[in-house]
């Protein structure tokens, strides 16, 4: 938390400002002030997961978590510096199959409409027995409230429950002010603070998805794929790398269909074996990647019969305007082009955003 801070990878108050409070919030506060321990898959040695217990009522509460991604989105996101409450958002997401992300963005989105005075009218027909003075940056008992409300869609958490694009729609305001790509909200990993992460966001078939492609662990330097040409660059340029997102894109549908875990990272080379081992075929670094290449071609295909259009590979305006401070300060994107040389090396085409006929024949595929 405290280093995403630093990177300008977190940005608090609905996406506005990279500056708040983190020292409550880092891990090392986590396990100083409540008990830790880490939960592994079998044969694993790294134990990514995390159990965390709590207090509550005089009772012991066992608590999955909490992730890196939940605690910026119900913490900073939301005006939130205090590690307490933001355990019990993610217990109780946890216990009803809520989306941390998405919830946390969307009620963050609400919070942000509220304190800039925006859809205030259309805001209130849907409060019932809420103040409206209430919904505020850091009031944790109500983001406590509206994310019960979304749960069991009551009053304006049954908006919540929609997403970002659907409040906006509903509430009549600004479409740029609502912080999603194809639907999905954004993550904790701001594309000023890393250029390429932004392109991924706009193309990714799924939306606004930082697993589909994680470009801010390579120039993050937190990975790295030296077979592939996947390595650290400066971090706020994307000029030459739309190949390079292509191809992260095109590793990562590989790494999904085989369920496996993306932290691990396993060297190109080493993975070409597993699969050669698993399935008795004889792939190679350029056959493996064209059947991640097929993958995402078809996700796309489908996308585009069901109404996807260029227009959807776009970023909000509340995620692309330059912030006034920390290492992010002045920065602003403008990812048109590099979406355009991506069209040029995916073969999808610029005035529809479908895979052409050529590169359909190339791959293999069909309508």
């Amino acid at each position: 938390m405290d280093i995403g801070q630093v990177f300008g990878e977190i940005t608090a108050n609905y996406f506005t400002t990279p500056e708040f409070l983190s020292s409550h919030l880092t891990g090392r506060a986590l396990k100083e002030e409540f008990p830790v321990t880490n939960a592994y898959c079998i044969g694993c040695t790294i134990g990514c997961g995390r159990t965390t217990y709590l207090e509550k009522d005089g009772k012991e509460i066992k608590i999955d978590g909490p992730e890196y991604e939940t605690t910026a989105a119900y913490g900073p996101l939301c005006g939130i510096t205090d590690m307490k409450p933001i355990l019990e958002l993610n217990h109780l997401s946890n216990q009803e199959g809520i989306d941390t992300i998405s919830a946390g963005v969307s009620i963050a989105f609400l919070i942000y409409l509220v304190e800039n005075k925006i859809g205030i009218e259309k805001i209130e027909n849907h409060l019932a027995n809420i103040k409206l003075e209430d919904i505020k940056w850091g009031n944790s008992k109500m983001v406590k409230i509206l994310l019960n409300k979304t749960i069991n869609r009551e009053g304006i958490g049954s908006l919540i429950a929609e997403g970002t694009r659907k409040m906006a729609q509903d509430l009549k305001v600004n479409p740029d002010l609502a912080a999603h790509v194809k639907g999905l909200e954004i993550p904790m990993h701001d594309p000023r603070a890393y250029v390429a992460q932004g392109l991924n966001y706009m193309t990714s078939c799924v939306g606004a998805s930082h697993k589909k492609g994680d470009y801010y662990e390579i120039d993050g330097d937190s990975t790295s794929f030296p077979s592939l040409k996947l390595k650290k660059k400066d971090r706020f340029v994307i000029k030459r790398k739309e190949r390079h997102v292509i191809t992260l894109q095109d590793l990562r549908a590989i790494d999904d269909s085989a369920i496996y875990c993306n932290f691990v990272n396993l060297r190109f080379p080493l993975t070409i074996e597993f699969f050669n081992a698993a399935t008795g075929f004889n792939y190679d670094k350029n056959s493996l990647l064209m059947c991640g290449e097929r993958m995402n071609n078809l996700k796309r295909l489908i996308s585009c019969k069901l109404g996807l259009t260029r227009e959807d590979d776009s970023l909000p305006k509340i995620i692309t305007q330059p912030l006034e401070s920390s290492s992010t300060k002045g920065i602003a994107l403008n990812l048109e082009e590099n979406l355009k040389n991506y069209y040029g090396i995916r073969g999808w085409d610029w005035e529809t955003g479908c895979p052409t006929q050529e590169k359909l024949k190339e791959l293999n595929l069909k309508l």
